[in-house]
């Protein structure tokens, strides 16, 4: 039986059907575009606290606000209902939607580890109920922000400054806030991405 319609291989003529037609690529997926939110960043401590407000929106961020609330030389009451008045006094003028908090660091002096725990108390209950709050550790923190979870305080310091261009000086207090704050700037972004949705 012959292969062709005809002998000869001139007359050859492909089906119609053989002929792969060329399908239209499909488009490119559309960019997920995250919406603006502020984030503040809390470093609570017994002797200061510090904080720092940063803006992301989309692949911008910017700093608000950065600073620490003093309460070193007051009594420990008079300490705790510091912190607790300043950080409702953050929450109240710039209106972040949510706070990210360094955890607490328990290291051998359980003193001091209790007076921590107290302070991060008092600012975590001037939060308020409507405010998202996260949770991460000072080796994740670290490591998010400068590359390096055991990184000393000048380098988060110059990490902060060179991120966010900040101009003036920045105190160890205000840059481990901020980089509390970044640091959940980069998980909000991912768990944004990995679900699909839109910030």
């Amino acid at each position: 039986m012959p292969r062709y319609r005809s002998k000869s291989w001139r007359a050859y003529q492909p089906r119609s059907s053989a002929t792969s037609a060329v399908e239209p690529s499909a488009p490119p997926p559309k960019p997920i575009v995250l919406g603006a939110c502020r984030i503040l960043g809390l470093d609570p401590g017994s002797r200061r606290t510090g904080y720092g407000l940063i803006e992301v929106d989309g692949v911008q961020i910017r700093c608000l606000a950065q600073g620490r609330i003093e309460v070193d030389a007051l009594p420990l009451v008079e300490r705790l209902a510091r912190i607790h008045a300043g950080v409702a006094e953050l929450i109240a003028v710039h209106q972040p939607e949510e706070v990210a908090v360094e955890k607490v660091f328990v290291n051998r002096n359980v003193e001091s580890a209790l007076k921590l725990g107290q302070a991060r108390g008092a600012a975590l209950a001037a939060l308020g109920p409507a405010v998202t709050l996260a949770e991460y550790a000072p080796r994740a923190i670290k490591l998010a922000t400068v590359g390096f979870g055991g990184a000393d305080k000048m380098q988060v310091v110059h990490m902060m400054r060179t991120l966010l261009q900040l101009p003036g000086k920045v105190t160890s207090d205000a840059a481990d806030a901020l980089a509390v704050a970044m640091c959940h700037a980069q998980h909000r972004k991912l768990g944004l991405l990995m679900a699909g949705g839109v910030g």
